[in-house]
C-alpha cells in the first residue's frame, strides 16, 4: 500500500472505507490523536457495526507552514537518503486543486477495491474533499465518495491565511485566504453541483481559526449543521467514546451505510401482489377504474417505499421524508384541482401526471438531503400517502368514494 496511507483496519474483501484527511500543517497521525495518545480511527473501530463494514485509513499528503521550512527540511532528507543510498520524492507544498487530483489518483488506483469511500476531513483537508468532490462529479458523473463529515473546514476561507501570506508565499495558504479566487470559484462549483454526497458540517465553539460561519458551505439545499464545544485542534481528536463528535461519526456512517445498501439494491420486484388487495391505496385505484397494469405498478412503488422506510428510520430521516411528504403531497393537489376543472382529465391520466411530476421534480422540488432515494420512492411515497385513511389523496372525485362506501 502507498506510503501515503496509514491503514488501521484493512481487509480483502471489504469494498467500504473510512477515509481521514487531514487539514493544513497536519498528518496522519497527531491531527488524529488525542492526548491519552488514542486516534480517531482506533475510537470508531471500537464501534461494532463500523468494525464489521468498514476498512479506515487515514491519508497524508505534505504541509509545512513556512515554504522554507520545507525546502531546508527536503534537503536534509536528500543529504540522509544519498548516505544511506535511498532515494526520496522532492516534496513541496502544493495547491489544494493539485492535492486533490492527486486523492482523486488514489481512489482510482490505490484504493481500488473499494467502491464507496466516506471521508472524515478535517480543516483544509476539506477543502481537498470538496475539490475533489466537484472534479469527479464534472469529468465523471460520479465519484466514489458517499459521505463528507466537515470538520472544522473553512469554507469561506480562514483570516489566518491573510497574516500568513504576509511572511510566506505558501501556496496552501494563498488558497486558504477568504479574499483569492480559489475559494469563492470552489464555493460557485459546489452551489451549481447537483448530486453531492451527504455532507455534515461541524464547528467549534471556541474555534478561533474557523469561525462558525466559515464552517458552513454557501449551498442551494438544506444543511446539516452540528455544533460541538471544541476548539480548532481538539475537534479532530475526540477524547472518548463519549465524545459527540465521535457518537456524530459513528451515527452518520451507520446511517450513510445502510442508506447506500438501499441504494446498491435498486429497485425492488415485488414478489407477493396480492398481500396489497385490500390496502386503502389500491381500492382507491380500483373505485377510480385505474388499468391493471397501472394498479400492479403502484404495487411495487408502494412496496419498495415501505422497504426504503425501514432503513430511514432517524430523527433526521423522519425529518427530510416528512418535507418530502408535504411537497408531493403538494404536487398532487396541484394535479388534482386540474383534473376537477378539465373534462378531458380522467383518473389515468391524473395517475400518469403526478408520477411524471414527481420524475421532474427529483433534483428540484423533491431534492433530499437523502441522497439514494431514487424516483421510484418517491412515486411509492405518493401511494404511502394514500394509504392513510385521514389522507385527502384519491383518484376520483370524493363523491365517488362515498357513493363506494369507503371510509377515506
Amino acid at each position: 500500500m502507498d506510503n501515503d496511507f496509514v491503514f488501521f483496519q484493512q481487509r480483502k474483501s471489504c469494498n467500504n472505507l473510512v477515509l481521514f484527511v487531514h487539514g493544513f500543517t497536519g498528518d496522519s497521525h497527531k491531527t488524529w490523536t488525542n492526548k491519552s495518545e488514542v486516534s480517531f480511527p482506533n475510537l470508531l473501530l471500537k464501534n461494532d457495526y463500523i468494525s464489521d463494514h468498514f476498512d479506515v485509513a487515514s491519508y497524508g499528503y505534505f504541509s509545512t507552514l513556512v515554504d522554507l521550512f520545507g525546502i531546508n527540511k527536503e534537503k536534509f532528507r536528500r543529504i540522509k537518503n544519498f548516505f544511506r543510498k535511498k532515494t526520496h520524492k522532492n516534496e513541496s507544498n502544493l495547491e489544494i486543486n493539485e492535492l486533490a487530483k492527486n486523492l482523486s489518483g488514489h481512489l482510482r488506483i490505490t484504493l481500488s477495491q473499494y467502491d464507496n469511500v466516506y471521508i472524515i476531513a478535517h480543516s483544509m483537508g476539506g477543502l481537498l474533499t470538496k475539490c475533489l468532490i466537484t472534479d469527479e462529479l464534472k469529468e465523471n458523473g460520479w465519484t466514489k465518495v458517499k459521505l463528507f463529515l466537515s470538520l472544522a473546514v473553512p469554507h469561506q476561507g480562514a483570516e489566518m491565511a491573510v497574516i500568513g501570506g504576509l511572511f510566506s508565499n505558501n501556496l496552501q495558504l494563498g488558497n486558504l485566504n477568504p479574499v483569492n479566487k480559489f475559494i469563492n470559484k470552489l464555493n460557485q462549483k459546489w452551489v451549481d453541483l447537483d448530486n453531492k454526497p451527504t455532507t455534515k458540517y461541524f464547528y467549534g465553539s471556541y474555534d478561533v481559526v474557523v469561525s462558525q460561519y466559515s464552517a458552513v458551505a454557501i449551498d442551494k439545499i438544506e444543511k446539516d449543521i452540528i455544533s460541538v464545544a471544541e476548539d480548532h485542534v481538539s475537534i479532530s481528536k475526540p477524547a472518548s467514546v463519549n465524545s459527540i463528535v465521535y457518537n456524530s461519526a459513528c451515527l452518520f456512517l451507520t446511517e450513510s451505510h445502510k442508506h447506500n445498501h438501499v441504494g446498491e439494491v435498486g429497485y425492488q420486484k415485488c414478489i407477493e401482489e396480492d398481500s396489497y388487495d385490500e390496502y386503502l391505496f389500491l381500492i382507491k385505484l380500483i373505485i377510480a377504474d385505474i388499468a391493471k397494469e397501472s394498479q400492479d405498478n403502484a404495487k411495487e412503488l408502494f412496496f419498495n417505499a415501505e422497504y426504503m422506510s425501514k432503513h430511514f428510520n432517524s430523527h433526521h430521516d423522519k425529518k427530510q421524508l416528512q418535507k418530502l411528504f408535504d411537497n408531493i403531497r403538494q404536487l398532487y393537489k396541484d394535479s388534482y384541482d386540474k383534473y376537477l376543472s378539465d373534462e378531458t382529465m380522467n383518473s389515468g391520466k391524473l395517475l400518469a401526471e403526478v408520477h411524471t411530476k414527481i420524475t421532474s421534480e427529483d433534483s428540484g422540488l423533491l431534492k433530499s438531503l437523502i441522497s439514494t432515494l431514487q424516483p421510484y420512492h418517491k412515486k411509492g411515497m405518493l401511494h404511502q400517502l394514500a394509504n392513510d385513511q385521514n389522507s385527502d389523496i384519491w383518484w376520483a372525485s370524493n363523491e365517488a368514494i362515498q357513493f363506494k362506501g369507503i371510509d377515506k
